[in-house]
């Protein structure tokens, strides 16, 4: 039987841990890459964990009871696409640390996929930690472990968490087509994908006759719960980011305060599908510009 270890006898696991390229566990071979990535942390109280690691460049926190029951988090994903959702376990077992991941929902929603990945968090010495886990060699499972030592360098700042309605990329389905507008030699175009994977993406552009005046690449994505709007003008490698503030049947409203100009973006579809009007505006509403979109046959 696993001897059951009282909360004063708990190995110390809190703190940051770097993975040592080359260095290998006292029990085990060691696996080609870190088993947790390059670097991660805990925080580990009387009944809780909380794990922080670096995903798409940012830090993610999870705390996961001791008790082996499950918990979600929200994974960011990439710039045009939603947020998938990992389901995970933690427990002690001995001296060791179990992290497990028992199951994965896919960005934009669907049925959670089965998984079982687990995890040993063991210590080899005050400042030395191994972790245990499984690869595939020769279609067989081999048991590997990476170790990691302590760390005084912080993590990446935490993941921004954007606050709105509660909303999903399918209420948004009616803007999936392409929109066209002419006023005397100007063409406004906004060519928008149907929704996958928790987002749609759009390519816009403005013409004078037939030369090119502006164009830029554009998406929505699901967020903590809400949606938010990417817009990428001229194809410049920093976007920014609109924050959905109003959702009606027909409408969506997107807002970034602190944007020089707009700080807010609305969609506003007619009554009969056949119309699209933008709307872009400063702080309250001031200098606002407006342009009509007919759908495209």
């Amino acid at each position: 039987m696993t001897p059951n270890l009282g909360a004063q006898a708990r190995p110390a696991l809190s703190g940051t841990w770097t993975y040592q390229q080359g260095a290998a566990p006292a029990a085990l071979p060691a696996a080609p890459s870190g088993v947790l990535g390059a670097r991660f942390a805990l925080q580990v109280d009387g009944s809780a964990v909380v794990v922080k690691r670096v995903v798409r460049e940012r830090t993610v926190a999870t705390r996961l009871p001791l008790d082996a029951s499950r918990t979600t988090t929200r994974m960011p994903g990439r710039l045009c696409e939603g947020e998938a959702q990992l389901h995970e376990t933690a427990a002690w077992e001995g001296d060791a640390l179990a992290f497990a991941v028992v199951g994965q929902t896919p960005a934009g929603g669907g049925e959670p996929r089965a998984a079982s990945t687990r995890r040993l968090l063991r210590l080899e010495g005050p400042d030395r930690l191994v972790v245990e886990g499984t690869m595939m060699q020769g279609g067989q499972p081999k048991q590997v472990g990476s170790v990691y030592v302590r760390s005084n360098d912080p993590m990446p700042a935490e993941e921004a968490t954007p606050s709105g309605p509660a909303a999903t990329i399918g209420q948004l389905a009616w803007l999936g087509t392409t929109w066209v507008g002419t006023t005397g030699q100007v063409t406004t175009e906004e060519r928008w994908t149907p929704s996958a994977s928790g987002g749609m993406m759009a390519v816009a552009r403005t013409l004078r006759g037939t030369a090119l005046a502006s164009f830029e690449f554009l998406c929505i994505v699901e967020r903590a719960g809400t949606l938010v709007y990417v817009a990428i003008p001229e194809g410049r490698s920093t976007p920014t980011f609109f924050t959905l503030t109003g959702i009606t049947d027909g409408s969506a409203v997107f807002e970034n305060p602190t944007h020089d100009y707009p700080k807010m973006i609305r969609y506003t579809r007619s009554a009969d599908g056949t119309t699209l009007e933008t709307m872009i505006a400063g702080a309250n509403g001031a200098r606002p510009q407006t342009v009509s979109l007919k759908r495209a046959p």
